[in-house]
């Protein structure tokens, strides 16, 4: 008689997060705490991307640049969020940059002085241009030859002042909040914004982040997403629950 032997599929992994700067901080599971009504959310894509919480203790902190090549004028963003998904602080303003990559590494450095400057202890920084993490990360740099060089070398000197602040590359659909930041134009000025609490556009944006709802990859929240969210943030106002704020 032939036995048939039925086999357990295989279990993968995804890899793990890219080297930081320094060790990473401990990677405990972080439990979300349940809003007063938050159903789950529907059709998240199994393979999907969302914003994910740092750690308990840390903030994270995630830029965007959004580069004008006619002008060569930039919006540079960022948005602080604690390990709950509260808004800490945002910021916005209009650089001038020769690229993309300038732009990119512009907002890097400014997250890193307002966190820095707001006395912030344990911080995760997040930006979407692989290429700048890439270099503040590993790029061995004695004396600047260029400008790009002398901003990468004041990036590299905040991340290895006395406090826990990792840099790490994210996928642009985990990237939604500091992206649409980087399109609210305050004036042609170039003094810098600090959002004390967020534009009213991004409420959509923060709930969905909040809840963990999955983007697949190059693409965006979906018309049943949105009116998921319409739904809910509706419901959570009518209680007087405000989930981006302390």
């Amino acid at each position: 008689m032939n036995h048939i032997i039925l086999l357990q599929p295989q279990q993968f992994f995804a890899p793990p997060n890219p080297i930081l700067v320094h060790p990473p901080p401990p990677l405990h599971y972080c439990p979300r705490p349940p809003l007063p009504y938050c159903p789950q959310p529907p059709l998240l894509c199994p393979s999907g991307i969302r914003w994910n919480k740092p750690p308990p203790g840390f903030v994270k902190l995630n830029t965007d640049a959004s580069y004008k090549y006619i002008s060569s004028k930039s919006s540079i963003a960022g948005v602080c969020r604690d390990e709950h998904g509260i808004w800490l602080f945002g910021f916005s303003c209009r650089v001038k940059s020769e690229s993309a990559f300038e732009a990119e590494l512009l907002a890097v450095r400014e997250a890193l002085k307002l966190a820095w400057d707001k006395g912030l202890k344990k911080v995760i920084l997040e930006s979407d241009s692989e290429t700048v993490v890439k270099r503040i990360r590993n790029q061995v740099i004695r004396q600047p030859k260029n400008q790009f060089e002398a901003v990468i070398l004041e990036c590299q000197a905040y991340v290895n002042r006395d406090w826990d602040c990792f840099i790490q590359h994210t996928l642009r659909e985990g990237n939604f909040a500091a992206d649409a930041l980087t399109k609210i134009g305050i004036s042609e000025s170039f003094e810098l914004h600090v959002w004390k609490h967020p534009p009213e556009s991004l409420s959509l944006i923060l709930l969905a982040d909040k809840i963990g709802m999955e983007i697949p990859r190059h693409g965006a929240l979906d018309q049943n997403q949105l009116g998921y969210l319409k739904v809910l943030e509706r419901e959570l106002l009518q209680r007087n629950l405000h989930w981006h704020r302390p």
